[in-house]
């Protein structure tokens, strides 16, 4: 589907109104700090963990290794380097440490950040919160591990034929031209896409930021689904349904999307944007979806058309 701009500028301006609802919000605000705190304690907790099991130990070596070959006499500069060099990629490791602090926080405390999701909900719309909530929740953990495993086979066997056919004489050189350019007209159309696969081509210089706005496009996507997490497993979304869902509202999706996410990648205040992005979704759910019907045994979700 290609990205539609009076929709994603629809999206943005839903998502800067979610943010003013919920600092208006006093309720929103107590339950936002409370996620914060635990969030932050964790991720310190995490970061002391990791820098006494890796910094530490690195340390030791190092000392270890200078006494040895002091006292052997043997040449230490290239162990030397190579222990700095590790020591530089743990330092940035330990940069990124917010981000990955926060995954950990998700995956190990999901009902915390669906409490700021029914929070947001139940002040914006207290009668689809009572609805949303009478569904149980349901994971399907097979069909995630599965489509997961199908995905990334076919991401695999793409990679592994593109790579074979790049080495190709005479026309190899088109194939990650032509291999981009059918990605990203899903988004923005064949002759623009055309126009950036040209430019890159030209000015390989240019290559490196189609690259990171191709690629934001498709974690946007993966962010997305991560805060909806609450609406779909209350209405038992299955994976094929959340990316059908996903495809039908792709153009408010990123515009909502958009005004968090490059906010959310920023190590120290990531988190905290994270969690206002995870309570400012309930907004965008109240929007753009139609209301469930009450939940009564041996229903399933359909989806529906979104909202006008």
């Amino acid at each position: 589907m290609v990205l539609n701009a009076s929709e994603i500028a629809h999206g943005a301006t839903l998502a800067v109104e979610a943010a003013q609802f919920a600092v208006r919000h006093r309720r929103v605000q107590k339950k936002f700090v409370q996620v914060l705190k635990v969030t932050v304690i964790g991720m310190a907790i995490a970061y002391v963990l990791i820098y006494v099991l890796l910094i530490l130990p690195l340390f030791i070596v190092r000392n270890g290794n200078y006494v040895l070959a002091t006292l052997l006499q043997y040449d230490h500069t290239s162990s030397t380097v190579a222990l700095l060099s590790t020591r530089d990629a743990v330092d940035h490791f330990l940069s990124t440490l917010p981000l990955l602090g926060l995954d950990i926080m998700v995956l190990v405390r999901p009902s915390m950040f669906e409490d700021i999701f029914f929070t947001m909900l139940e002040e914006i719309d207290p009668e689809y919160a009572t609805v949303l909530k009478s569904w149980p929740p349901r994971k399907f953990r097979w069909e995630k591990i599965k489509f997961a495993v199908q995905r990334l086979a076919k991401r695999y066997f793409m990679t592994l034929v593109a790579s074979y056919l790049s080495r190709l004489p005479v026309v190899g050189w088109m194939v990650f031209p032509i291999g981009a350019l059918t990605m990203m007209a899903k988004f923005v159309g064949y002759p623009i896409s055309g126009a950036i696969i040209l430019a890159t081509v030209v000015s390989p210089g240019s290559r490196k930021s189609t690259m990171f706005i191709f690629k934001s496009l498709l974690a946007m996507g993966e962010f997305s689904r991560d805060l909806m997490r609450p609406f779909f497993s209350h209405l038992g979304a299955k994976p094929k349904q959340q990316v059908k869902f996903y495809k039908t509202n792709e153009s408010t999706v990123i515009g909502f999307i958009l005004a968090y996410y490059f906010f959310v990648q920023m190590s120290w205040i990531g988190p905290a944007f994270y969690i206002l992005a995870q309570a400012a979704i309930a907004m965008f759910i109240s929007r753009q979806t139609v209301r469930p019907p009450p939940y009564t045994p041996g229903t399933e979700w359909v989806l529906q058309k979104e909202k006008e």
